[in-house]
């Protein structure tokens, strides 16, 4: 019977998990919706969770038995494994739950490692720092009063942008026909029902419109450049936060300014502009601190995590990483539609 460890990611937008056996080969995975409680209705959590690890199950072969399961799930553990236990027919009694906090989960996925400071940009935001066990994380507030830079906050912020147009008192932009495309309407009329109706996730909604401010940047359109240099500035302006607030706990102590700082989550993967906007800022105040996309997805947190736990060490060798590379290519960061 082969040993399969499970590394699982879940928030506002989406629930995934990797199965992978103890030689770090791929061997199923599965993507669901939402498991956050703060946006989503329990009962949605329930089918979004079922739906995701029956898929799991479904693409793994008979023979296997879960080892590890290495977990970041935004308010909802126990009602995962609870789902997992059940639906698998039970878990044998050497089966290990790990839990990840969200800012190590994004850190080891982004960087291979266990210390330096995470931009973290999906449906929500915050700005993180990690040093081995310790961590500072800010942010995470929820739209409409926070989460500043999130693919949410970016998605409101084109919307309005267009919707200011249609009303005759904004700047032109190709927001509008974004919007209109977006929304699949015609006329303005039929906005607010598909911003406001009954059975609409607001957030998801905002957060869904980010690729399009994104793609209107890359052409040139003056309001959305605008948005995407304010997100970027306003991740570094929370990372400068985070970054004042290690120092004064140590926990930023080798005496050098030049933090490493990732950036990680689905809203930086519309245009390098929003990481060149965070970069000027941050290097504003830390002259030489350097700034990267993470290298991986953060649902490849529980991999990283179980090559730290395998060879007792919080570093990844040059072997490790090539096969992780080929292994799960598929969770490389990268732009979309570039």
């Amino acid at each position: 019977m082969k040993n399969i460890n499970l590394s699982v990611d879940g928030g506002g937008t989406s629930l995934r998990i990797i199965a992978f056996d103890d030689g770090l080969n791929l061997t199923a995975q599965s993507k669901s919706g939402s498991v956050n409680p703060n946006f989503e209705s329990g009962k949605k959590i329930g089918e979004n969770i079922s739906e995701a690890v029956n898929l799991l199950l479904k693409n793994l072969n008979r023979d296997f038995k879960i080892k590890n399961i290495y977990e970041t799930i935004v308010g909802s553990v126990n009602f995962f494994n609870e789902t997992l236990t059940r639906e698998s027919g039970g878990l044998t009694k050497d089966a290990i739950f790990h839990v990840i906090s969200e800012g190590h989960s994004h850190l080891y996925a982004a960087s291979l490692r266990n210390k330096g400071g995470v931009a973290l940009a999906g449906t929500g935001s915050g700005a993180i720092y990690c040093n081995k066990g310790g961590m500072i994380h800010i942010g995470g507030y929820g739209i409409p009063v926070g989460d500043e830079g999130s693919g949410a906050w970016i998605g409101i912020q084109g919307m309005s942008a267009a919707v200011k147009y249609i009303s005759g008192w904004g700047e032109k932009t190709l927001l509008t026909e974004k919007l209109y495309k977006y929304l699949n309407i015609k006329t303005p009329d039929l906005i607010t029902n598909k911003l406001y109706g009954k059975d609409v996730n607001q957030r998801i909604l905002f957060a869904g419109f980010c690729p399009y401010v994104a793609e209107c940047e890359r052409t040139g359109d003056k309001l959305a450049k605008d948005i995407i240099y304010s997100a970027g500035r306003d991740m570094g302006l929370q990372m400068i936060s985070v970054l004042k607030r290690a120092e004064s706990k140590k926990m930023i102590n080798d005496g050098t300014k030049n933090p490493v700082i990732y950036a990680s989550g689905g809203a930086w993967k519309g245009t390098p502009y929003m990481l060149e906007a965070m970069t000027e800022t941050i290097c504003g105040v830390y002259r030489g601190a350097i700034c990267a996309h993470g290298l991986f997805d953060p649902v490849m947190g529980g991999v990283i995590k179980f090559i730290f736990d395998k060879t007792e060490e919080y570093t990844i060798s040059a072997q490790y990483e090539e096969h992780l590379k080929i292994e799960f290519k598929d969770y490389l960061f990268k732009f979309d539609d570039f």
